[in-house]
């Protein structure tokens, strides 16, 4: 009963008059802005049935995109550079997966390592394998896993760093910097443009793909011959929305949140025919708000588009 209620308030915040940015025709080609698409697939248009021009959410900004052609479907404000908190994980995995030191390695847990902030899911002195601590930050959010995970690569803060901006370039993440991995740095910033870029490719490695839709995780505290169930900030993962004959789910995602960034949120969703879409959404204004936002905007395409 309670979905259905949500649902009916997704449909029932629908724009009749105000769009934000929504595609009406075939997207000319300045807004493929992921790289050339070798598909079949066919390019989203709008449904000249759907009278709705758009849907209402908090998000300051956001972007949806169907990754198969790359077409922006519908966006607001996406290349506005802004702080993105902890989404900086998802670079800090992909970086990281170039200089992992091997998942069964053992890591012991460093001062240096510590970070204010959240709960700490990890404390100084604990031995973990390094495949713990990339599902720690991937799925419970852990800045002390990230720091620790970047530390694991033998490279330095800088040299980490570093890496991180040079795969943002390769990435033609042009409006992007990153100063540290775990994302409580507040000069971590992107665009929602930007982060599509970054989410169609680190969803691409079945590695960050699972750990980002993994919604509970057992760390195994080597030296405590402890385990330790740790939950996935991503409160909408695997579930099933929708309303009457569209349906789509959840399949993987990254939290952010920092006063300077609002509440932040980077996914990849399915409907029931297959369809895919990526989605990120920035300074929505409550925890909740960032998943309404989210599934506010996939049930919209999904609902008025065509492809």
């Amino acid at each position: 009963m309670l979905e259905t209620i949500v649902n009916l308030f997704i449909a029932g915040v629908f724009l009749q008059a105000q769009a934000v940015t929504p595609a009406t025709a075939v997207m000319p080609a300045e807004n493929l802005i992921l790289e050339s698409r070798q598909s079949e697939a066919s390019t989203p248009f709008k449904d000249p049935a759907k009278q709705s021009l758009g849907v209402k959410v908090t998000a300051r900004s956001f972007v949806v995109v169907e990754p198969e052609t790359g077409a922006v479907i519908y966006e607001k404000n996406s290349q506005e550079k802004r702080s993105i908190a902890s989404i900086t994980k998802l670079m800090t995995a992909l970086t990281f997966l170039d200089f992992n030191p091997g998942w069964d390695k053992d890591y012991t847990m460093t001062v240096s390592d510590a970070r204010a902030g959240a709960k700490p899911v990890l404390m100084t002195g604990e031995k973990v394998k390094v495949k713990d601590l990339f599902y720690a930050m991937m799925v419970a959010s852990s800045n002390e896993a990230a720091v620790a995970l970047a530390n694991s690569t033998g490279l330095s803060p800088e040299e980490f760093a570093k890496q991180m901006n040079f795969r943002a370039k390769l990435l033609g993440m042009n409006d992007s910097n990153f100063v540290e991995p775990s994302g409580l740095d507040s000069e971590n910033k992107s665009t929602a443009k930007d982060l599509i870029r970054l989410v169609d490719v680190v969803f691409s490695h079945s590695e960050i793909r699972k750990a980002g839709g993994t919604k509970q995780y057992d760390l195994k505290i080597i030296n405590k011959n402890e385990t330790r169930t740790i939950y996935s900030t991503d409160k909408i993962l695997k579930e099933d929305f929708g309303f009457k004959d569209q349906s789509y789910r959840l399949e993987a995602g990254k939290t952010g949140y920092l006063g300077a960034a609002g509440y932040c949120f980077a996914s990849q969703v399915r409907d029931q025919n297959d369809r895919r879409l990526l989605i990120a959404v920035l300074g929505s204004s409550t925890t909740y708000d960032r998943f309404s936002d989210t599934k506010s905007l996939a049930y919209w395409v999904f609902n008025n588009f065509r492809w």
